[in-house]
């Protein structure tokens, strides 16, 4: 898996101008502000700051609560089952995070996750970003969770190749139904290469893997984490080279 380019983990950066991007547009719908007379800020400083420096902070400073507005994965998974499409995103998730874009299945009953979306943004090579309908929608409806929660981001890594197979680097990802997703803890200016370094972040890991949990039908995991093993027994297991992202197995 390809290491990130980050520097070190910063509490709250100072808002920073950015081009706009899917994230940006989404922010508004998903940041609701309770009532209060304390600060606020614009979607766009909300967005900014987070995608500069990450963490819960960039919510509070602004007196803002992340929506807490999910998928329902059991209607969802079954709506794409029955090849309901995009169709499905906007009847059973909250659409201003789901709206898209969702692209097309391919040949191969695949599709490519975009390279960003709201609490995500891929890494690695882009043949790699292919899953089935329900994987995709996962990864996205999993990074609103975390982000939400945390106020940092996914790392997403290699999925599948278009037809399914893998990249020929290391085992597995065939079928589009396993992920990589780097430990968290790495924000845009943060890089955080192993669990060993003190930038790893283990609570936001843990919230990371609860909320799989929570979403419901994964087969297995892997992280080189024998705390996070041992809170997760049975569910999260050890191999080698799995010491810089968590690896995620869910049923086709």
């Amino acid at each position: 898996m390809k290491q990130m380019f980050f520097a070190t983990l910063v509490g709250l950066a100072a808002f920073a101008a950015c081009t706009k991007s899917e994230s940006q547009e989404q922010a508004a719908s998903v940041l609701t502000a309770p009532p209060s007379t304390g600060l606020m800020c614009s979607a766009k400083q909300i967005t900014d700051c987070t995608e500069s420096a990450g963490g819960l902070p960039c919510f509070t400073r602004c007196n803002l609560q992340p929506s807490d507005k999910f998928c329902d994965m059991e209607a969802l998974d079954k709506c794409l089952d029955n090849k309901g499409g995009n169709g499905c995103y906007k009847k059973h998730c909250d659409g201003s995070v789901h709206s898209g874009p969702f692209n097309p299945a391919n040949g191969s009953g695949l599709m490519k996750l975009p390279s960003e979306g709201y609490g995500y943004q891929t890494f690695d090579v882009e043949y790699m970003r292919y899953g089935q309908p329900k994987t995709i929608a996962r990864i996205k409806e999993l990074a609103v969770r975390v982000f939400n929660k945390t106020g940092l981001k996914l790392f997403v890594g290699d999925i599948s190749n278009s037809s399914g197979g893998n990249s020929g680097r290391h085992a597995g990802h065939y079928d589009g139904v396993e992920v990589d997703i780097a430990i968290m803890g790495n924000t845009p200016t943060v890089s955080c290469f192993t669990i060993w370094e003190s930038c790893y972040a283990r609570p936001a890991q843990i919230t990371l893997i609860n909320e799989i949990l929570n979403m419901g039908g994964s087969t297995g995991m892997l992280l080189n984490d024998g705390n996070v093993q041992a809170r997760f027994n049975g569910f999260v297991g050890s191999a080698y080279g799995h010491d810089n992202h968590l690896h995620v197995n869910w049923p086709r």
